[in-house]
């Protein structure tokens, strides 16, 4: 049984992008909310790529200018 549970006691290390999935995952909330008024799935899905996209954007945009 060591064996099986040495991995989870590794120490472990946070992913340097995980905070951008955190971030665009909460476009889900804002696309949920306006999804109720207009009955579309795809707009939801839609509003939800759109917001995904513009937080990789903005953070790309700041990576660009940290390393410049």
């Amino acid at each position: 049984m060591k064996k099986f549970f040495a991995p989870l006691r590794e120490e472990y290390k946070w992913n340097p992008h995980g905070i951008l999935n955190i971030i665009g995952s909460l476009g889900v909330f804002p696309a949920v909310m306006l999804a109720r008024e207009v009955d579309n799935i795809w707009i939801l899905f839609g509003i939800v790529i759109l917001w995904w996209l513009i937080v990789a954007f903005v953070y790309l945009v700041y990576c660009y200018f940290k390393n410049k």
